[in-house]
């Protein structure tokens, strides 16, 4: 024993040292410990008592708080001092995760009821693209066949027409709802649980057009915002032409029905959907360029410059035109959390300290995942933060020596160095948020690079200051000259979308990656970019892990859907079969994007002679194994003893069915959709799901 203590004795004094040494950085790990919990919490199949969680909160905070003068003392009360406090922020993120589940839980639909009189109050009116109508978000409901109790709080409905109504009105209208649909296969994007974190409880259409019963109140808050928005939209489409216009619509007001498809799709294909999608690029655009349109001008000043701190005038200015912006845009989850950052950015110059660092993000991903738990496993949240992380570590990195050429540099120098930092922008927001984009949506843009790096400097620079300048002279009526120049600068972004998009090759489309690629990843990274010294090269060690496990992990062989009547086989090639192309058609089209398809590149059963059909079902040899589709009870007993793997659409009525795994209807209902491997494993949506508050299950 003493000869092993003291063969690894200096592999523990190493370590030590270490994390001995990330005392000035230990701010930094409070958001990553807090996050741990969250997503323990999240990753739960049932639902803990309150009480443990809580209990275990104050134990462990006050097992910190004892530790407290040891971190002064030496070196070994100090890394127990700092495990304590791991601990405790990890158990802290689970009980915020749980308080926020409790926090905003409300009744959610369990059963479809159609047709049903709802009446409600509308809250918020969402005009879907192209003119395709309107949804409407309603509260304050009585739903004829639900008792107040089970009454969600919210319901989301869809109207094919363009009907005219005001934020406040109280409406009557005769519609089907519908719950909040459960993930169509294992690991895919689950609505029941954002749909809860929403308070939405049930979806639906209208059959007629609501009917106003009681008129909102004209001068509450909410209606003079969406005024305010209409207002601007008309102002907007006087000055400027389609699609130009639509665009434009988007940025100052939030509204992007206008966007025609070819426009959205240009956009996603070149990397440049962002620009759309109002976050913390826009609000720090529109906070910077208030800051320095105010600190410019104050500056002309010189007895103003000289008695008071324009530059804390600024932030404070800077700070109410953000929140401003938020609020006339829409202040939806994302929108909120980029005014958090901004406003801790805008904060940090107040009170004279540095306004971008990593200690700032720290502090700003804190406060959000303390308030919105549930946005840790939003891809908003994780690319917002990776992308900003990135960025201010790369720009640590390289200050020294940028700052010092800089100084050194004359005019075309400084104006060489603008898009080198450009470039350098562009390559490592690109490279951090690379692997999430793929994670989440499936899809890569090729030549994001090259896109962004003509496009960003053009919104940075005409697009979001002209957005800015034109609010203050719609105010004036003189907006027709700062509309037209931001008109300018989009047009510039649409040719730059639709000519990238036309290169060959403009989008990578690979298969969905498993959970443990992106933790991995994520891991590593943050290890990298957080630790103090040499150690952090071992951040190489997750990623090298997260490749290898994308690279040794296999798609399901079989895919069926919750109702049974899609059923789709993925052959040695990557391709998918499926049995139908009209039945469950996003069901159908979210699996061929985890598949690394296009849903029109989907192929039909019929088109496969391998595949045999009658009208008692199908049968093939798939890979070397055999599976059987039942459709009618019939042939139920065939093929329970011919199958290796059977599908029955009805109650499998057969004992003792000799097929490896055999999915019946009843299956199906209790455990939702089904991901199958020939080699005898599958996985269940529900399985996986297990009883949680925001699980709508047919076995409850």
């Amino acid at each position: 024993m003493t000869f092993i203590h003291f063969q690894y004795r200096p592999l523990i004094q190493g370590i030590s040292n270490e994390i001995a040494a990330q005392r000035g950085r230990l701010i930094l790990w409070s958001p990553v410990f807090l996050a741990i919990g969250i997503g323990f919490y999240f990753s739960l199949t049932s639902e803990p008592p309150v009480f443990i969680g809580m209990g275990v909160l104050v134990l462990t905070g006050a097992l910190w708080g004892l530790l407290w003068p040891l971190r002064q003392t030496n070196r070994s009360g100090f890394l127990l001092w700092l495990l304590a406090g791991g601990i405790f922020f990890i158990v802290l993120g689970f009980c915020t995760a749980q308080l926020r589940t409790e926090i905003v839980a409300r009744p959610l639909l369990h059963k479809e009821i159609n047709p049903v009189d709802v009446q409600g109050r509308i809250i918020m009116i969402d005009k879907l693209e192209d003119g395709k109508g309107v949804r409407l978000i309603l509260d304050c409901l009585d739903l004829e066949k639900l008792s107040p109790e089970a009454t969600p709080e919210r319901i989301r409905l869809k109207l094919r027409e363009n009907a005219a109504f005001h934020i406040g009105d109280r409406v009557s209208v005769l519609a089907g709802l519908k719950p909040p649909s459960a993930p169509v296969s294992p690991d895919a994007f689950d609505f029941q649980r954002y749909s809860y974190f929403q308070k939405i409880g049930a979806f639906g259409f209208a059959y007629r057009t609501p009917v106003v019963i009681e008129a909102g109140a004209p001068d509450s808050f909410l209606q003079k915002l969406e005024n305010m928005r209409e207002f601007i939209r008309i102002k907007i489409e006087t000055a400027l032409p389609y699609p130009v216009a639509a665009i434009a619509t988007a940025l100052m007001t939030g509204e992007r029905t206008g966007i025609s498809d070819s426009d959205w799709d240009a956009l996603r294909a070149s990397g440049l959907a962002h620009m759309l999608a109002i976050s913390g690029l826009h609000v720090g655009l529109i906070a910077s360029s208030i800051f320095m349109a105010v600190r410019l001008f104050l500056s002309l000043f010189p007895s103003i410059v000289l008695r008071y701190p324009i530059k804390k005038y600024a932030a404070f200015i800077a700070l109410l035109g953000a929140l401003g912006y938020t609020l006339i845009v829409g202040a939806t989850i994302p929108t909120i959390r980029a005014l958090i950052m901004t406003g801790i950015v805008l904060f940090a110059i107040l009170i004279d300290r540095v306004a971008i660092s990593l200690r700032l993000v720290a502090i700003a991903a804190f406060t959000v995942l303390l308030f919105l738990p549930e946005s840790l496993i939003g891809a908003s949240f994780q690319m917002s933060f990776a992308a900003v992380t990135a960025l201010i570590f790369g720009f640590e990195q390289i200050r020294p020596y940028w700052s010092q050429w800089y100084r050194q540099a004359g005019l075309f120098r400084r104006l060489l160095l603008y898009f080198v930092g450009i470039s350098i922008t562009t390559v490592v927001a690109t490279l951090a948020t690379a692997p999430l984009s793929l994670f989440h949506f499936q899809q890569l843009a090729v030549y994001s690079l090259l896109s962004n790096l003509f496009a960003i400097p053009v919104m940075a620079f005409i697009v979001m200051p002209c957005a800015v300048l034109s609010y203050v002279l719609l105010l004036l009526g003189l907006q027709d000259i700062a509309l037209y120049l931001m008109g300018k600068g989009i047009g510039v972004i649409l040719s730059i979308a639709h000519g990238v998009t036309e290169m060959p090759l403009s989008t990578w489309t690979p298969s969905v990656m498993p959970l443990p690629v992106l933790l991995f990843f994520t891991g590593g990274m943050l290890f990298i970019i957080l630790w103090e010294g040499k150690g952090r090269l071992l951040g190489i060690l997750p990623i090298l892990a997260a490749v290898l496990v994308a690279g040794l992990y296999q798609q399901p062989d079989i895919l069926v859907s919750s109702s049974g009547k899609l059923v789709a086989l993925r052959d040695p090639q990557g391709q998918l079969w499926v049995n139908s192309k009209r039945s469950e058609r996003f069901t159908a089209e979210v699996w061929a994007r985890r598949n690394g398809q296009l849903p029109e590149d989907l192929k039909k059963w019929n088109e496969n002679p391998d595949i045999l059909c009658d009208e008692t079902g199908c049968r093939t040899f798939w890979n070397g194994r055999k599976f059987a589709l039942v459709t009618h009870g019939s042939a139920q007993a065939e093929d329970c003893a011919w199958a290796d793997v059977l599908v029955s659409t009805e109650p499998l009525r057969v004992k003792n069915c000799h097929a490896g795994i055999d999915i019946d209807r009843f299956d199906l209902w209790r455990n939702g959709a089904y991901a199958v491997k020939l080699d005898g494993t599958f996985r269940a949506v529900e399985v996986e799901r297990g009883t949680r508050p925001w699980v709508i299950s047919n076995q409850r």
